[in-house]
């Protein structure tokens, strides 16, 4: 009796995946195609904004940032954004 339930089983789960896998999306023929999503305009990128010098240095206690790099304090440059510092080897 047992067999021929979970043979039932078998047989009405397969029915259903064939029946399942019939069905079609209905919004299908509404949705745009990917050459009309990047041609909406909207995933243009603006143009990049400016970077403004910013150079960091450790001081004996919190970091100072300065807009222009400062002349014979390379080794206590922590990081800068924006163009490199001309390092000297005094500094």
């Amino acid at each position: 009796m047992r067999d021929v339930r979970m043979n039932a089983l078998k047989w009405m789960v397969l029915a259903a995946a064939m029946l399942l896998s019939a069905c079609a999306n209905p919004f299908a023929d509404d949705a745009p195609s990917f050459n009309d999503i990047l041609s909406a305009g909207w995933l243009n990128d603006d143009e990049p904004s400016p970077v403004t010098p910013l150079y960091c240095y450790e001081p004996i206690g919190a970091k100072d940032y300065y807009a222009k790099p400062l002349a014979g304090k390379g080794r206590r440059l922590q990081g800068f954004e924006g163009p490199a510092p001309r390092l000297r080897a005094d500094n």
